[in-house]
């Protein structure tokens, strides 16, 4: 599924109402009744419900009128909050006002002003408890500055209220692009938005405010109107439930995704799944190797081996049952750049390469990540101290993209990103969506920028923004086990690359890989709650990830 810009959602509605003739007031009707739909599905008969509904003077304005309306019809009991503009007749000759017009004919409906002292934390649990229900139809995605005058009075009740309060479109005071809150912001408990869902909904800080996400369809086959931003969700929607989590038909891309995710054949063997070597480790850090070995294993890899230090490989031996080790030379501790010749060996019957957890800075190791980027002939993941190595000469990357044509990975958290790219974590969290464009760009890779809604871009510029995961996943590991992920599917797509079969690009194999990722720790989750997860927990869920995806493909 696309995610659009608040320019890009302009002109799309533009286009439906003057290319494809649907008039706006027949839109705005639509959207309305999506978000009275999404209300009853998640809240029940609305009969007797008492509902506070918010409206500004413009379309998301409009939209709120028909809900007032709607809700009226089935029943509530409505207190209509309205905007100087719609009250002085500004609106009048737009489509919202022809809705406000409608809606004063039925009546029914009570006109309120904002209480007094709404909003400052002194009001009354009089007002603050009155309501069942509060819709924000307020200012849509149209704000690009902080909300003023009735607006920030209106969002500072309404985040007062002690009732689920849902947003039509996106929640009044976050940017539709950036996700920027620069004043009041409206904190809701679901959002509905229309045909695709906004930029801005996945950004920090805007997210935060988002709660649950529904998107709507709103009488318009949209993707005929395709838009350009190159930006995609890896998403689950209601609709699509396997097992109890919501799947994603976005996975479904059009080259390659058959193969990847097909049911095993009966007559399979493990040289049908790829073989993962992962080069990581040293003296003082054995626990991330053994980590990205049983993550890459459990994402379906025929075969794993941990290339590792000689000193490191009895420990890591001793906690890997199922995955095989390999001892490297070593330099102090750390793999020395010597290990190359052994690595070179092994790749002759490896399918992919994982590189970098607990491997070090060790100088003689930093030498032997960069001979690995540039001469590595196999799909490769780069990942923590793997990715602290190329940092310290960027131009790795492009000599490798110039001479090889295997795919590079790379991992980053934002700390990662910003020595790549040269700069602070503020600036690579104010602007995701270009850092991590400009990640993929500078290193030839595809790029995953991980953290709430990881990002994951190509050179080309195309970024897809992935869904599912849950707060639970921020502790140490959950990095190692998206890098065997990963490691994992670029290994079994590469023994189907070399079958002849047109497999998946790398681009998808890392969305997929993050996917999954992220699907697995919402079953950890629900089984061993939210807090308190570890990396293993979701490494065990692997299976049942799979399983998920398939399913809904």
């Amino acid at each position: 599924m696309n995610v659009v810009t608040a320019d890009e959602i302009r002109e799309l509605d533009r286009r439906a109402i003057e290319e494809a003739g649907i008039p706006g007031v027949v839109l705005m009707e639509n959207a309305g009744r999506a978000v009275v739909d999404q209300i009853e599905r998640r809240y029940g008969p609305l009969a007797g419900k008492v509902v506070a509904v918010f409206c500004g003077g413009g379309n998301n304005g409009g939209d709120g009128f028909v809900i007032v309306r709607l809700l009226l019809l089935a029943g509530a009991r409505v207190d209509l909050f309205c905007s100087q503009e719609t009250l002085s007749g500004k609106i009048s000759k737009l489509d919202a006002g022809s809705h406000f017009k409608v809606t004063q004919f039925g009546a029914g409906y009570r006109l309120q002003d904002l209480p007094t002292n709404a909003g400052t934390g002194e009001a009354s649990s009089e007002w603050s408890g009155r309501f069942d229900l509060a819709v924000d139809a307020l200012l849509g995605t149209g704000i690009q500055s902080a909300p003023r005058d009735w607006y920030a009075d209106a969002i500072r009740a309404l985040n007062e209220l002690k009732c689920p309060v849902i947003a039509v479109d996106i929640p009044s005071g976050i940017d539709a692009d950036s996700g920027a809150v620069r004043g009041e912001a409206v904190r809701a408990t679901d959002t509905v938005t229309f045909a695709y869902p906004k930029l801005g909904l996945f950004l920090a800080p805007g997210y935060e405010n988002v709660g649950s996400l529904q998107v709507a369809d709103i009488g318009f086959p949209w993707q005929s109107l395709q838009p350009s931003s190159g930006i995609e969700l890896l998403a689950c929607y209601p609709g699509s439930r396997c097992d109890g989590i919501d799947c994603s038909p976005s996975l479904r891309q059009p080259i390659g995704w058959e193969l990847l995710l097909r049911r095993r054949r009966p007559e399979s063997n493990k040289g049908d799944y790829g073989h993962v070597g992962i080069v990581a480790g040293s003296r003082t850090m054995a626990g991330a190797p053994a980590l990205v070995a049983r993550a890459a294993q459990r994402a379906g890899a025929g075969l794993v081996t941990v290339l590792t230090g000689e000193t490191t490989q009895p420990i890591l031996a001793a906690k890997l049952d199922e995955q095989m080790t390999l001892p490297l030379p070593e330099a102090d501790g750390a793999i020395a750049e010597s290990a190359w010749e052994r690595i070179e060996a092994f790749m002759t019957r490896a399918t992919a390469l994982c590189v970098g957890p607990g491997l070090s800075t060790h100088r003689e190791t930093v030498r032997l990540v960069h001979r690995i980027v540039r001469e590595a002939d196999i799909p490769l993941v780069l990942d923590a101290d793997g990715l602290n190595a190329l940092a310290m000469e960027p131009t790795t990357a492009k000599e490798r993209s110039a001479v090889l044509h295997s795919p590079l990975v790379i991992t980053p958290h934002p700390g990662e990103a910003a020595r790549l790219l040269g700069t602070s974590i503020a600036e690579v969290q104010s602007n995701r969506i270009a850092s991590v464009r400009e990640l993929a760009a500078r290193f030839q890779s595809i790029s995953v920028l991980k953290g709430r809604h990881t990002l994951i871009a190509d050179p080309a510029g195309r970024v897809c923004i992935n869904a599912s995961g849950n707060p639970g996943m921020a502790t140490g590991g959950m990095g190692d086990s998206l890098t065997g992920i990963i490691g994992a599917l670029l290994a079994m797509n590469a023994v189907l690359a070399k079958r002849g079969d047109s497999g998946a690009s790398a681009m998808f194999a890392a969305c997929l890989g993050v996917h999954l990722h992220g699907i697995a720790g919402d079953l950890a989750a629900k089984e061993r709650g939210g807090a308190g997860l570890i990396a293993g927990d979701v490494i065990d869920c692997l299976p049942r990830a799979w399983s998920v995806v398939t399913q809904s493909a």
